[in-house]
Formats: structure tokens, C-alpha cells, sequence
């Protein structure tokens, strides 16, 4: 039996999630607090790959640690870094992989729309209007392409053959959100996609241009980025098709809601686990 620890974090002050030697990165901090607990523990793997500035709402981390108990819980919780909130602590079956069980992922954009809003620090500011049309256009036109060689950073691990199973945009009171869902994502393929999306809203390319870019697979004519601090990993699925989970989510409320971890978003049934219950927007 392993474990699974989930955390949210506001990734402003990191450099991406996996560790990387001298840098801080959140994983990084987890193991150096697990370290000062003298918790040993191995094959670590995380559900989701957020880059520098990036932050997460649920981000899974599986690893073995014999030694972890559930004494373990309320110090660990005392003593992760700044902007890392410890949400959730379970057993796992010994089959489980964070990232290779997960059968889908969704990632959330937000745009502010305000000139100044408090409430949603962690986002785009862009005052200009969008063309929701457009950018619609465009998103249904993604949910049926396979290649996203045009959209993703070169030598991206895994290749670049993925598949959208969804792409939302969504007015929020003070911002615009964008929603992609799917199986895995190649490197930086949400912020680009984002990127696109946002220029072809500001109607500074046209919906043609970007299909012709992406059908080409000509990543030297889509290289708008979205930045890092606007981007969450929202959710991870586990034995859960994503329409079912999708509809149930929605039918909620659940994604105003950032306390409250549903039973059916962790990936098995729990034989322990410790909740934060006061979890808050990393703002």
C-alpha cells in the first residue's frame, strides 16, 4: 500500500511543480518537509506537471512511505512552505500511479476583465472586449484535432498526438474563464491554446489563421503565451468518465466551491483520510 497527498498551491513563488536540485518548486517543498519528519519515501510521481507560476486546486502526488502515518497529518500540515495548502492524505492500492492512473485533467484560465479586482489576483488582466463568437469558433474547431504540434513547445515529452475533450468559456462576476479538459497535455499546450484564443478574441488573428496554423502544424505563427500566473490545474479524474464527472460537477456548483474536496474526485474509496477544512482561494 502507498499513498496519495493532495495539495493546492499558489504557484507564484515557485518554479513549477516536479523538484529540481536548489530551486524551490512545491514538490520540493513537500519532500523537505517530509525529510524534516524523517519520513522516507520513493517513487514519487504527480498527477499533473505545472510549470513556474502555474497553481492547482488538486494536485495529486503519489508515493510509498512506509514509515507515514496518520500522526503524520496535522505537523505536516504545520510546517509545508508558503502558498501550499495540504487538502487531503490517503492509502492507496499498490497499483496506483498519480499520473498514469489518471484518465483525464482539467485546467481553468482565468482572465480578469475589471481594471482592478482583489478578489482574483491570480489572473490575465486584459481590459479589452472579447469576441466570444470567435474564440468559440475556434474552440470547437480544437476538440477535433490530434495533433497539437502547433501548440505545444518543441520536444515536448510524449509527442504531441493528444486529444480536447472539452474547451469552456464562461463569464464569472469580474472575469472570463477558459476550461480545457482532456486525457494529458503536452508542454504548455493550455497556456498556448489560451493564447490563441485570446488573440483571436481581441481579433487580432482570425479563427482561419488558427486553424490553418494548427492544420499546418506551424508553431512559428501561434506564438502567443498566455502567462503563467492565470492558469490552475483544476481537477484530476480517477475511474470516473469525464462526461459523467463534468455534468455532476456543474450540476453542483462545484466549481465555485474551494473547500470541499467530492468523494467521487478521489480515485478510490477512503480507508483514511484527513481533510483540511478551511482551505481558501490562494489569494
Amino acid at each position: 500500500m502507498g499513498w496519495a497527498i493532495v495539495l493546492a498551491y499558489d504557484g507564484s513563488h515557485y518554479h513549477g511543480s516536479a523538484p529540481q536540485p536548489g530551486i524551490a518548486t512545491v514538490v520540493g517543498g513537500l519532500t523537505q518537509s517530509l525529510e524534516r519528519l524523517r519520513v522516507d519515501y520513493h517513487d514519487l510521481a504527480l498527477a499533473g506537471r505545472t510549470d513556474a507560476g502555474v497553481h492547482a486546486r488538486f494536485q495529486l502526488v503519489s508515493l510509498e512511505a512506509p514509515s507515514l502515518t496518520e500522526e503524520h497529518y496535522p505537523r505536516l500540515q504545520a510546517i509545508l512552505p508558503q502558498g501550499v495548502m495540504l487538502r487531503v492524505v490517503m492509502r492507496t492500492p499498490a497499483a496506483f500511479h498519480a499520473r498514469h492512473s489518471a484518465q483525464w485533467r482539467q485546467y481553468r484560465y482565468r482572465i480578469r476583465r475589471a481594471s482592478h479586482d482583489p478578489l482574483f489576483p491570480l489572473s490575465w488582466q486584459i481590459s479589452h472586449p472579447l469576441d466570444v463568437g470567435a474564440m468559440s469558433e475556434v474552440a470547437s474547431y480544437l476538440r477535433t484535432v490530434e495533433s497539437f504540434e502547433a501548440l505545444c513547445k518543441a520536444g515536448s515529452a510524449g509527442g504531441f498526438r493528444r486529444r480536447i475533450h472539452s474547451i469552456e468559456l464562461a463569464e464569472r462576476e469580474g472575469f472570463f474563464e477558459i476550461s480545457v479538459l482532456g486525457a494529458s497535455f503536452c508542454h504548455q499546450m493550455v497556456r498556448r491554446i489560451v493564447g490563441a484564443l485570446v488573440q483571436v478574441g481581441r481579433r487580432r488573428w482570425s479563427p482561419e489563421y488558427v486553424i490553418e496554423a494548427v492544420d499546418g502544424r506551424d508553431r512559428a505563427l501561434l506564438s502567443e503565451l498566455a502567462p503563467a500566473h492565470g492558469l490552475y490545474l483544476w481537477r484530476v479524474g480517477y475511474n470516473q468518465a469525464w462526461e459523467w464527472a463534468a455534468e455532476r460537477f456543474l450540476e453542483r456548483g462545484f466549481e465555485e466551491d474551494w473547500s470541499v474536496i467530492d468523494r467521487l474526485e478521489l480515485p478510490f474509496p477512503l480507508e483514511w483520510s484527513a481533510e483540511c477544512p478551511h482551505y481558501r482561494h490562494p489569494s
